[in-house]
């Protein structure tokens, strides 16, 4: 008889918690499980503020070759691609009758100066007249300076380099008459070259002289060539609405060449301390950029604005973080703002 009254207590309590727990669970709902994520904590990175440009790479100093005198071409010393030295002789003109021209000069004037000396004493001793004696001394100038004058159309028979550089361009034979104002040559200097690009307007408040520049070409792709900005101009482009300016870019084993098309970057600012974010954290739909933040194992969803790609699998974001949160960086198609999370502790965070 007690057993059977054990067993109706027993099925009464069965009873009657199955019904607590039915009036807890309405029936049709069931509880959302908590989603797994792993998550990575928002950093702190130094981040380089940079403005992309295009822009064509030119001779620090160019300049054409004329000849200054008349006369046939005897001797070119230089070609298409040499490297030349400053005042190194690229080519002659004849100068045999300057030279001639020169001696002649030359000798008038051993007579002016022999003159002239025969002629202080005899003007000191009266024998000859104060005007006597200028007219000897004229006489010794005007034969000094015509021998000075043959001098210098003697040494422009001589085409040299105003500086050192290349030779673009030989535009002469041996055998080529020529005139004053022929131009021979055109020599470039290719060390450094100028880099000349145009920054949008408003990206010119950051711009200014010594900021460094990183240049790369298609020439050689996976090298990056560093200058510094050298000149900003002074007046913006009202039909392109940007600025132009130049930054020097060393070339010392002169592979540059002058018009290379370059696309550049230039180091306007440094932020030693820019918040960032493993790019696996971020969903971006119609244009919205958002994460995850996680807080008591609650997932909060928020709007950010990124910044720079720092290459390394990291974003920085510019706005709709702090330092110090944590952010889901998976399960993230899962997640929805106030869903429960709960952490994996197998992984490091940010793996």
């Amino acid at each position: 008889m007690r057993l059977d009254v054990l067993l109706v207590l027993a099925a009464l309590v069965a009873a009657g918690c199955d019904r607590g727990s039915r009036a807890e669970a309405p029936a049709g709902e069931t509880r959302p499980e908590a989603v797994t994520i792993t998550v990575a904590s928002v950093a702190t990175r130094p981040v380089e503020r940079m403005v992309s440009v295009v822009g064509t790479l030119a001779a620090n100093a160019q300049a054409d070759l004329a000849s200054e005198v008349e006369g046939q071409v005897v001797v070119v010393d230089a070609d298409l691609g040499d490297r030349v030295r400053r005042d190194q002789v690229l080519a002659r003109v004849r100068g045999d009758v300057t030279e001639a021209r020169l001696r002649e000069a030359e000798a008038s004037l051993e007579k002016a100066v022999a003159d002239e000396a025969r002629a202080r004493p005899l003007r000191a001793e009266g024998v000859i007249s104060t005007q006597e004696y200028e007219q000897v001394r004229t006489a010794l100038e005007v034969a000094r300076a015509r021998r000075d004058q043959l001098r210098i159309e003697l040494d422009r028979v001589a085409i040299r380099a105003p500086f050192e550089g290349s030779v673009a361009a030989r535009l002469v034979d041996a055998g080529s008459y020529v005139r004053p104002g022929t131009v021979m040559f055109r020599l470039v200097q290719d060390d450094p070259l100028k880099f000349r690009g145009d920054v949008p307007e408003r990206e010119v408040p950051a711009l200014g002289s010594g900021q460094e520049v990183r240049v790369r070409v298609d020439a050689f792709p996976s090298e990056t060539f560093v200058g510094q900005v050298s000149r900003v101009g002074s007046a913006s482009d009202p039909a392109a609405r940007s600025l132009s300016f130049e930054a020097l870019v060393p070339n010392a084993d002169h592979r540059l060449r002058p018009g290379f098309f370059g696309h550049a970057e230039v180091v306007v600012a440094h932020d030693e301390r820019a918040l960032a974010v493993p790019r696996s954290a971020l969903s971006t739909f119609a244009g919205v950029t958002k994460l995850f933040i996680i807080e008591d194992g609650i997932a909060h969803e928020r709007e950010v604005t990124l910044g720079v790609d720092l290459g390394d699998g990291w974003v920085e974001v510019a706005t709709g973080i702090a330092a110090g949160k944590q952010v889901a960086t998976s399960g993230l198609s899962k997640l929805a703002n106030g869903t429960q999370v709960v952490v994996r502790t197998d992984v490091s965070p940010g793996a």
